[in-house]
């Protein structure tokens, strides 16, 4: 009897050792399978360039003078007080980017990220340049935010060529009757959707 109880407790141990060994196994495999995870995982930096690759279309565009509020253009609206049905952005994922304005007039140049993704650099090939807030993005959405020192705006443009991005957007607000030669400060936001 003696000898059948040790021989239940050898194998007893030998199978709590297998076990054992299989799950520290086990073990081992997931922390190997973990750390492959981290070392290929994708920058969240390239993440964010990689979605903002495509060209985005304005759906609506609110428009802040000072204290005055106004939505100017939403995408179907027969009333709108500007049109920007032209306007679009195409960020491609070499960094370049093509710009059309809301006169379709099209302006080629660079973009970067900046500030752990959240402002969006647009510099031209004819020295111009437009610093946007990313102020919301999601699969369906690309809301950029851009605020524009209105003092610095020339009134007196005699000829079109002139006319710098910035102050295109303060004249439409003018245009709409949001802006007039006293307003301090433009905010504006667009909502943007991808083209297809």
């Amino acid at each position: 009897m003696r000898k059948v109880v040790q021989m239940i407790c050898a194998v007893i141990l030998i199978v709590l050792s297998v076990a054992a060994c299989k799950v520290k196994k086990h073990q081992n495999d997931l922390a190997a399978s973990q750390k492959t995870e981290t070392t290929f995982s994708t920058p969240p930096e390239k993440e964010l360039e990689d979605f903002l690759a495509k060209t985005w279309t304005v759906n609506i565009v609110n428009y802040q003078a000072d204290a005055r509020k106004e939505v100017i253009y939403q995408k179907g609206d027969i009333s709108n007080l500007h049109d920007y049905s032209k306007e679009s952005i195409k960020l491609r994922k070499d960094g370049t980017v093509l710009y059309t304005d809301e006169g379709g007039d099209k302006h080629e140049g660079e973009w970067e990220l900046e500030d752990n993704g959240s402002k969006l650099t647009m510099s031209f090939n004819d020295g111009q340049e437009l610093n946007w807030d990313i102020i919301k993005k999601d699969h369906a959405h690309l809301d950029l935010h851009l605020s524009i020192d209105a003092k610095k705006v020339k009134w007196d443009i005699k000829n079109i060529d002139e006319i710098d991005l910035p102050t295109a957007a303060v004249f439409a607000g003018f245009f709409a009757g949001i802006v007039d030669e006293h307003t301090q400060t433009v905010n504006i936001t667009y909502r943007m959707t991808p083209r297809g």
